[in-house]
């Protein structure tokens, strides 16, 4: 056989990449590589049936309305129930419990098709079929070598419960399901408490788990991994702030599956706040439409203002706490965002309206939460047009509304900046400039600010095995090589916009950022932020998690930044 060429099309960044890989290089390597060698069949393999499940799966539990009286669930089944409820107690062994019902709508869920044994069947127009079977290496995790996939509709139920008139301040036990198909695992949540009583959230990002890697180097138990030691080192927070990209295709529902499996008795510790990626929406194949429905089809969530659009933006409070989740999604050109902003004019001024009501009633701190990022270590932040269309407007905006912190998302590096104040694009292109308010002390790897005025923005890598290089610490000419949109940047540029940041970079040092400013999806170091408010203190610890799940060892945690806040 002499192949011309494997051509295929993969998703890379915020755009469709179509990908040639020259057809006799690339088979003469992987024939050639004992860990990845590619045997092509003339006839499609058998397809398995996807079997329905009938117990309750795809759990997700989220804040949904007021946190100290109401929680939202979600979950999946294959089959209807009309008897589909929650059941929740002070209990442990949830005697005497209050059960509430649960809405079920029927969905199509779309799965790969995989052999008899589970592997996933691909195909190359002129080379044939193949599967993942026994496969390795970086042309495999990186996707390079996977082709075409075929999906199937299967019919499935989602379910929605929404729990109310809860008590404030109590840990509860719930189980999700029905009485004739069976009950979940218990899980356990606790509503907030009062306006100033202490409290402790995990932030992690970007789990992003591809179904491609599912076996050959499955992103999904690091995400889960990541997320156990990060429970751990916050010695049981009170719940998680994901911020955006939970798989990497969301139109394939196997990773939904996948990132839920091996994360699920995790998130059924304490509630989930969710903020929607751009590859939350993502189809498959290029040409077909986003998935505009998916986010919120496996998380119940608010939707403000009926906007489902690749995920939805809502706020919740936590202790007197405010927190605002925003929707990045929201770039689709239309009447509201003529020019395809990463948010549109609704969406912007309900953030405005509901800050300024947020602190009218009191609220000490604001924490706003959204996944593409304003200011990171990478490129997103300064080649996703989208963002740089609502840069002026969305930083002016954080400024005015006095923002205490921005988490993000999207870029996989590690990015804190020091407080920054808006200015405009004639005095700045990245509309930021260090304010010079408040006091600072500086002690070995902590910073702690007193009443400082400007925002944060805070990135804490990624819990997948997916990273990018720290861009803006290499040299003009390889910023220039790597990213051709980002060639209008001066050293001067590159120095201004450094000056930003407090602390980041990248923990991988593999070779492979010599000449690209991604890895191959391969990173044994993930990272997690933990934050703990307590009345006017407010602090930040961002750690790494390290090692190789596949040998079966204990994995390090150690804490790389520190930062804290302080109000007087």
């Amino acid at each position: 056989m002499r192949p011309k060429k494997i051509s295929h099309k993969i998703f890379l960044g915020s755009g469709v990449t179509t990908v040639l890989l020259l057809g006799i290089a690339v088979f003469e390597h992987l024939t050639n590589s004992p860990d990845s060698s590619i045997e092509f069949m003339e006839n499609k393999p058998e397809v398995a049936e996807v079997q329905p499940t009938t117990v309750p799966n795809r759990i997700s539990v989220t804040f949904n309305g007021d946190t100290r009286t109401r929680m939202g669930f979600n979950w999946y089944t294959g089959n209807h129930y009309e008897d589909a409820s929650v059941w929740i107690s002070t209990s442990d062994d949830l005697q005497d419990p209050i059960v509430f019902d649960a809405e079920g709508e029927a969905v199509t869920s779309r799965y790969a098709e995989r052999t008899e044994d589970g592997f996933f069947i691909f195909f190359d127009d002129e080379l044939g079929y193949y599967t993942d079977q026994d496969k390795k290496g970086p042309e495999w995790t990186s996707g390079a070598a996977v082709g075409y996939l075929e999906l199937t509709d299967e019919t499935e139920y989602v379910y929605k419960a929404l729990a109310t008139d809860l008590e404030p301040d109590t840990t509860y036990y719930y189980q999700v399901g029905s009485e004739s198909s069976g009950k979940s695992a218990v899980g356990k949540f606790t509503t907030s408490g009062e306006t100033g009583d202490d409290f402790t959230f995990v932030q992690y990002t970007d789990t992003q788990n591809a179904y491609w890697n599912e076996h050959v180097h499955n992103e999904a138990i690091y995400g889960a991994d990541t997320l156990e030691k990060a429970i751990d080192t916050a010695d049981g927070p009170e719940f998680i702030l994901h911020t955006g990209d939970v798989v990497e295709t969301a139109e394939v529902e196997d990773e939904w599956v996948d990132i839920f499996s091996k994360s699920q008795r995790l998130w059924m510790q304490q509630p989930l706040a969710v903020a929607p990626g751009n590859h939350d929406e993502h189809a498959l194949h290029e040409g077909t439409p986003l998935q505009i429905d998916a986010f919120n089809a496996h998380f119940n969530v608010p939707v403000t203002n009926d906007a489902i659009d690749g995920g939805s933006y809502y706020s919740f409070d936590y202790n007197g706490v405010h927190f605002v989740v925003a929707n990045t999604n929201d770039n689709k050109v239309s009447a509201d965002n003529p020019e395809g902003q990463a948010l549109g004019e609704e969406q912007l001024n309900w953030i405005r309206t509901d800050i300024k009501r947020a602190r009218d009633a009191g609220a000490e701190w604001v924490i706003l939460s959204f996944h593409k990022p304003l200011y990171s270590r990478s490129y997103h932040s300064l080649a996703d047009n989208d963002v740089q269309k609502v840069r002026d407007e969305f930083m002016q905006t954080i400024d005015e509304l006095d923002v205490d912190l921005a988490l993000q998302g999207h870029d996989h590096v590690f990015s804190r900046t020091e407080p920054l104040a808006y200015v405009s694009s004639e005095e700045s292109v990245f509309n930021a400039r260090v304010s010079e308010a408040g006091e600072i002390i500086e002690e070995e790897n902590k910073s702690t600010y007193i009443s400082p005025e400007g925002t944060i923005f805070v990135l804490p890598h990624a819990a997948g095995t997916k990273a990018y290089v720290d861009l803006y610490s290499r040299s003009l000419a390889y910023i220039h090589d790597m990213r051709t949109d980002l060639r209008w940047m001066t050293q001067e540029n590159v120095n201004a916009y450094n000056d930003l940041f407090a602390f980041g970079g990248q923990p991988q040092q593999e070779e492979v950022f010599s000449d690209s400013y991604a890895n191959e999806r391969q990173s044994l170091v993930q990272s997690f932020a933990v934050y703990h408010v307590e009345d006017k203190i407010l602090t930040v610890e961002m750690y790494e998690v390290s090692g190789d799940l596949s040998e079966n060892v204990e994995r390090s945690v150690d804490k790389v930044h520190e930062f804290e806040i302080i109000k007087e």
